[in-house]
């Protein structure tokens, strides 16, 4: 994944490649809900149908994790379902919210943050891989 900075001056760039489950389980009875979880510098996503797949990061960029669960309180005032909703990631990044993300580093939805300073007609990559577990890394 490569960002430019086509500006006139130097610029810092939050990138956040995300990896999320498409909620299937809050309307749908015998769903079983997936998860994704932090290993190392990769996201490791389970599934009961898909099985086992990695977002293996380069380098070590924050990972960040939350639900992908509607927020009930702050668009209709009612409860959430979850301690950790969909916008959380945004609350985190935008608000500096450390509390809207979760420390358990779980979750149905996750961001890989990386925080790129780039000058001014520059650009930066990141390398991202997403793979079955099943294969062998290569």
């Amino acid at each position: 994944m490569t960002v430019h900075n086509r500006g006139p001056e130097a610029a810092l760039l939050h990138l956040l490649p995300t990896l999320w489950f498409r909620n299937l389980w809050a309307n749908q009875t015998g769903v079983v809900k997936p998860a994704l979880v932090a290993n190392g510098n990769a996201i490791v996503a389970h599934h009961p149908e898909l099985g086992e797949w990695r977002l293996e990061c380069e380098g070590s960029p924050t990972l960040l994790f939350t639900d992908n669960e509607t927020n009930n309180r702050r668009l209709f005032g009612g409860e959430n379902p979850s301690g950790f909703v969909k916008d959380g990631i945004n609350d985190f990044i935008v608000h500096g919210r450390a509390d809207s993300v979760n420390p358990a580093a779980i979750g149905t939805k996750a961001a890989a943050h990386y925080r790129l300073d780039i000058e001014a007609g520059c650009s930066a990559s990141v390398q991202l891989r997403l793979r079955s577990a099943r294969t062998s890394g290569r």
